[in-house]
């Protein structure tokens, strides 16, 4: 840890700018007297607008140029005294956890697990294979090497299954990131199917034949999760959410959200990260099945986009995690609120509107109409405007990409 001078405020660099958990950790931490920067892909994110951040500045995208961003983050730390960085995108924790040793040479605590250990949830075929020696819930999982072997292996299984990649980021050729991301043609309803999924994947995907993926029962219901910030495999705060929508409606990124409690459901939590020995932030992801069952379907070791609502609950994670970095004493909440109700992604809940109205389901504008005066808005606070406007800017931008003129299309051919 970086020691400072009695003159000087603690100092963290926080990357990510423009994700809503870079602006959530920003918010927290300067609320606590810490002075915050912010990094990110494009200069002017939406969390530089913040009146909490002090400084930002630009860097390559680690993706793409995982070397060159790390030696663009290492400059920016020997610039200025920091106690500590912390990524919150998957990609960017990804590459800050595997040159970890390098950042921290510079005497900031890096905000990541170990790069061993943070393979362990990474990499689902490892994250699957621990729990499997759990008594936590998994849906059957097989991470077959070849085309043989899913020949083998395809009778295994209840049908549908979902063929996915080991990680949502996988490192390729050229040393860069490959994004890996699941839609309908990664499912298959039977034996015959499933082969024939893998071998076109295998086909269409460079990564996959370098890193073969995951065939996994699929397990319908509602996707929940419980989320907080642990010490060697104990959690030290905590909170659980369930997603009321996701875009695709068959299972994606969360657009309406709420907390709720369950206490099964944070048993089989705890005994997943501690299986792990987890240090840090960690979201641990099930699906609420209809028999009222929880079975496991994602590790994330890292912060998750829905940090925001665990904040609005009472659940100050960013808080917790900085106090565990900087050797305080963290002073975790005792409790939550579980009726914040947040609309996550403007855009991503237009998407899941303009999915129901194209499969004929016109009172989806209801409860779309609903969250949109009902709900919190994750960007829009009134003690801290300008990201607001930012945030608004960035989702009409998105919406001139096409959806918006898809919902108004599907509502004048109804």
């Amino acid at each position: 840890m970086t020691a400072h001078s009695s003159e000087q405020d603690p100092r963290a660099l926080v990357l990510d700018g423009d994700s809503q958990a870079s602006l959530t950790v920003a918010r927290s931490l300067n609320e606590r007297g810490v002075t915050v920067d912010v990094g990110s892909v494009e200069p002017g994110s939406i969390a530089a607008h913040s009146r909490h951040v002090a400084s930002s500045f630009s860097h390559p995208d680690p993706a793409v140029s995982p070397e060159a961003f790390v030696d663009a983050v290492i400059e920016r730390l020997t610039t200025d005294e920091y106690e500590a960085v912390i990524p919150t995108r998957d990609d960017t924790t990804t590459v800050v956890a595997k040159y970890q040793d390098r950042l921290a040479a510079t005497g900031a605590t890096v905000g990541v697990e170990d790069w061993d250990r943070f393979r362990l949830v990474a990499d689902k075929a490892r994250t699957f294979e621990i729990a499997s020696e759990l008594s936590v819930p998994t849906p059957h999982t097989r991470a077959p090497e070849s085309m043989a072997e899913v020949k083998s292996v395809a009778d295994e299984f209840s049908y549908p299954v979902v063929v996915k990649s080991r990680s949502k980021h996988v490192w390729a050729a050229g040393d860069r990131l490959d994004t890996q991301l699941v839609d309908d043609g990664h499912y298959a309803d039977s034996p015959e199917a499933l082969v024939e999924t893998y071998r076109r994947l295998l086909a269409e995907n460079d990564s996959f034949r370098q890193t073969p993926p995951l065939v996994q029962e699929y397990v319908p219901g509602q996707t929940t999760t419980t989320v907080g910030v642990a010490d060697d495999g104990t959690f030290l705060t905590h909170f659980q959410e369930r997603r009321l929508r996701t875009t695709p409606a068959s299972g994606g990124n969360s657009t309406l959200i709420r907390g709720f409690r369950d206490e099964r459901l944070l048993e089989h939590a705890s005994e997943v990260i501690e299986a792990l020995g987890w240090t840090g932030p960690i979201q641990v992801e099930f699906m609420w099945t209809p028999d009222d069952e929880f079975a496991l379907i994602e590790v994330n070791g890292r912060y998750w986009g829905s940090t925001p609502l665990a904040v609005a609950s009472g659940v100050d994670i960013p808080a917790v995690h900085y106090a565990l970095l900087t050797g305080a004493t963290p002073r975790p909440s005792q409790g939550y609120r579980d009726d914040v109700v947040q609309q996550r992604l403007l855009y991503g809940d237009l998407k899941w509107l303009d999915e129901q109205l194209e499969a004929g389901n016109r009172w989806a504008l209801v409860p779309f109409a609903a969250a949109l005066l009902r709900a919190d808005q994750v960007f829009v606070s009134l003690d801290d405007p300008e990201p607001t406007v930012a945030a608004v800017r960035q989702a009409l931008g998105l919406a001139g990409n096409g959806v918006a003129d898809a919902v108004r299309e599907r509502i004048r051919a109804r």
